[in-house]
């Protein structure tokens, strides 16, 4: 069995467990290393994956763009999902009611960001 060369490469970001790969590390490493977390931030990073990849097919009608822009959406919650798997999801400590305070206390620091902290 020969070992890859390339970890990523154009072609398999072309296809959806490339592209959600993608997203995966590039958002949760940005998180993690900047501390940086909005909730828009991994849904970006999909989007860019996905559109640069109809980009690259050459020549593409603005159709192709539209359905880039829902396959981006489909790359994200793929994305979510496997930080949330991995990542133990929110966990019981952040359940809070609907409708109540989200985020730290006013007066508190919010915590150094892990690689598999929950994207919401």
């Amino acid at each position: 069995m020969e070992v890859p060369k390339d970890f990523f490469t154009i072609q398999s970001m072309l296809t959806l467990s490339g592209a959600t790969g993608a997203t995966f590390m590039v958002s949760n490493a940005l998180q993690s290393a900047l501390n940086f977390s909005p909730k828009w931030l991994a849904l970006a990073v999909a989007e860019v994956v996905v559109l640069a990849g109809v980009y690259l097919t050459g020549n593409p009608p603005p159709v192709e763009y539209f359905i880039g822009l829902i396959n981006g959406c489909l790359v994200y919650t793929s994305a979510a999902g496997a930080t949330s798997v991995l990542g133990g999801g929110a966990g019981p400590q952040s359940a809070i009611a609907r409708g109540g305070p989200r985020g730290p206390a006013p007066d508190q620091v919010s915590p150094q960001r892990s690689f598999l902290s929950s994207w919401f």
